[in-house]
């Protein structure tokens, strides 16, 4: 009787353990590539060994935003670049104003035929979004309207080639 009761405790109890743990030990703690580089500056001093330790931390970073001898207006630029995944969570299920207004006038429009009637594509070119802050941005963005809204937005990762 009391076998019956134990092993559903046991494995209850052993669940719970491997939950809790696997939240605190396997956390890896998310910086940005300005964070990460502050700290190794603080530490080492060596501008060109930190913008390095930075690329293999993070290797889609953008080391040219980094350091004393950083470009201004490429650090203006890129902070009217907006975050990929809250731009698709804010563009979802808007209309084509919305968008326009949000991004400007697309590089490239395109209507799809073979999918459904009313789908159109828009394309844009230009730097829009990048993945983190301090990230290089994304090479294009594709937005999918179907019948004037928007129900899917993809995006193409910079190149790994530097």
């Amino acid at each position: 009787m009391n076998l019956k009761f134990l092993i559903p405790f046991c494995i209850l109890a052993f669940s719970q353990c491997a939950y809790l743990s696997g939240e605190t030990t396997g956390a890896r703690e998310g910086k940005s590539p300005a964070q990460l580089y502050s700290e190794c500056m603080s530490t080492f001093a060596d501008d060109a060994k930190c913008k390095e330790f930075v690329l293999k931390s993070i290797p889609d970073a953008d080391v040219s935003l980094l350091g004393q001898n950083a470009n201004q207006t490429e650090l203006e630029a890129s902070t009217h670049i907006f975050i990929r995944s809250e731009l698709i969570q804010s563009l979802l299920y808007q209309n084509k104003l919305y968008v326009k207004n949000k991004l400007g006038e697309p590089d490239e429009k395109r209507v799809v035929n073979n999918w459904a009637p009313g789908m159109e594509e828009w394309l844009y070119h230009k730097p829009v979004s990048k993945f983190a802050e301090g990230s290089r941005p994304d090479r294009e963005i594709l937005i999918r309207f179907q019948r004037g809204a928007v129900v899917h937005v993809g995006h193409t990762p910079p190149s790994p080639n530097r």
